[in-house]
This record gives C-alpha cells, structure tokens and sequence, in this order.
C-alpha cells in the first residue's frame, strides 16, 4: 500500500505536504516578501546601479556648465526659515510637501555615512576634469548666493553675491584642511606663480578689485564651526587686511541639491570656481591640480580680463553720444 503522503522539492526533505493539498494553499506558502522589504531592496538596487564602485570611476572632463539656473541675490539661502506661522501650518498639512520632504529623507538615509572618505582613497576624490576653456557667457549657469561670516566682522552675516558681482572671481570651497591644501594646488603662489602675478595685478587697478580671491569654508556642523570661529584670530593673521572681507564661513545653506548642481559630488574635497562680474560659472576645477588645469585657469582669467575691458569698452562708446547730444544743447 503506498503511503498518503508525497514529497515536494520546494520544501525540505524533513516536511511533507498531503497530496490532496489544494493549489491556492501552495501559492500562499510560496507569496513574496513583505511590501516594506521590498521597498528598502528596490531602493538599494536603484543606488546601487545609479552610483558605481570607487574602485570603476574615472574623472571625466566636465563638458556642460555647473551652476543654478536664476542669477543669485543676497540673502539666499541662509539656512533661515522666512515663512509665517500661517504658511507653516499650511505646509504641515500638505500632503504633497509631505511626499517631496518623505523623498528627501529617503535619500539622506541611503547615502552611506563614510561613503565620501571612502571615494578619496580613488583619484583623490577627483569629481571631474576641469575644462580645457571656460563656458560660453551665454550657456553659463550661477554661483548661488551663501550666507556666513567674514574675517572682517564675525559678528554678522554677509553674503557671497556682494563680494562676488562686479568682479571676477577665484572662488575656492571647502571644508577640510585637506580640501583647503588641495585648492591651494590651484591658486598657491609656489604652485601656480602666473595666476598670483594675475591676482596682484588685478587689484592695483584705479576703479577697484577687478581680479579677487575668494575662500567659502563650509562647516555644517556647530561644533567645528564654534572651534573655526574661536581660531578666527589666527586665521586672520595669515591673511592680508584687505582680505578678510573676502573669506567666508558658512555654517547653513548650502544644501544637498546645491552641491549637485555645483558639481560637489564629494564634501570632503576641495573646489575652485572662476565666477565673472555676473556671479556665472566659467570655469571650475576639483581635488589636487593635475595636468593642464592650473594653464587653463590661468588662460581663463586673462579671457575673462579681456572680456571685462571690452564689455567696458563698449559701454563707454554707447554712452558717449548721448553725452555730446546733451552738451550741444
């Protein structure tokens, strides 16, 4: 007599299912994970495919303009909430806002924690290849306006967009000592003598600074900045006093989605931007100089320079009619 009971191979050897078992019995047993762990294993494989090993990336030259789309203004992102109480209990009760403020914790969660130490042990943490010319004016994109404290008055808050516009400008940002040595590769005297010689000579000009250095320190984090804030002393002495107007803690504002379209793919590297008098993105660079990215900044600096005279140039022709016009009468 043959035995009521029948093995299956979808389940172990030890477990034996009866042989009248109906089939919706057997779907059930074998259904699929949890829509919760499935939502946390989509995400992951997403990030997974999207952002690739350290060990598999390769710097590329950057070949589209950096920047945001608007041309900043001063009080921009300064980390300070300008909403009434009234807007505020509107937005707790959107749902949308929710969903959108859901995805961006989402993303916070996911990124891994150590993932921007680990990518500067590849390439120096090298994001991009700094373009051999600078962007079209046309095609070119904008600095965002910061908001932090100068060497000059660390008491108050100064923004980035009066400093920046008028001028050209040789931004670097960063946020280590590390990131700090790796954009002096850009802009030292000892490792890029043409660009100082450039620099001086740009602010020795009778209307002004037309060439100036700008540095952002950036510490989201209110303990180092409250350490970088009681060494300001320090850090002036190293600076002439015509400089301290131009050095920039910023401590809130510069959010994840701003360093994405700045380029910042790593927080702990160093970045250098050539900014033009309209607060544009003509040029930016990343990580320790290499190649020919400190003869293409400099030739950036001498095209903007003569960009600035001509625009300057043909001002002054335009006017000049309407100013004979009115001394005849």
């Amino acid at each position: 007599m043959s035995s009521p009971f029948q093995t299956f191979p979808i389940f172990p050897r030890s477990f034996r299912v009866n042989r009248h078992v109906c089939s919706s019995c057997l779907r059930v047993s074998q259904r699929q994970p949890s829509s919760r762990r499935t939502i946390f294993t989509t995400a992951a494989q997403i990030l997974k495919d999207e952002d690739p090993k350290p060990k598999d990336f390769t710097p590329k030259p950057l070949s589209r303009p950096i920047g945001i789309l608007y041309p900043p203004k001063p009080g921009e992102n300064s980390g300070i909430d300008p909403r009434s109480w009234r807007e505020k209990r509107d937005d707790l009760f959107d749902y949308n806002k929710h969903l959108v403020r859901r995805k961006e914790l989402t993303e916070q969660a996911a990124k891994p924690y150590f993932r921007d130490w680990t990518r500067t042990q590849y390439h120096k943490g090298k994001s991009f290849i700094s373009p051999p010319r600078i962007f079209r004016a046309d095609k070119s994109l904008y600095f965002p306006n910061l908001v932090g404290s100068t060497l000059a008055s660390p008491s108050t808050s100064s923004d980035t967009t009066s400093v920046l516009r008028n001028r050209i400008s040789i931004v670097s940002v960063s946020s280590t000592r590390w990131a700090e040595m790796q954009t002096q590769s850009f802009t030292n005297g000892e490792k890029n003598p043409p660009l100082v010689a450039l620099l001086e000579q740009g602010m020795r000009q009778k209307e002004g600074p037309l060439l100036q250095k700008v540095e952002i320190n950036v510490e989201p984090d209110w303990m180092k900045a409250l350490i970088v804030r009681t060494f300001m002393s320090g850090i002036r002495k190293q600076k002439r006093q015509e400089d301290w107007g131009r050095y920039f803690l910023v401590r809130k504002g510069l959010t994840e989605e701003l360093r994405q379209a700045m380029g910042m793919a790593n927080s702990k590297v160093g970045y250098v931007y050539l900014v033009d008098w309209l607060c544009r993105i003509r040029w930016a660079g990343s990580s320790d100089a290499e190649g020919t990215e400190k003869e293409s900044l400099v030739a950036g600096v001498e095209r903007l320079i003569d960009g600035w005279r001509r625009e300057k140039d043909e001002g002054s022709r335009a006017l000049a009619p309407k100013s004979i016009a009115k001394d005849s009468r």
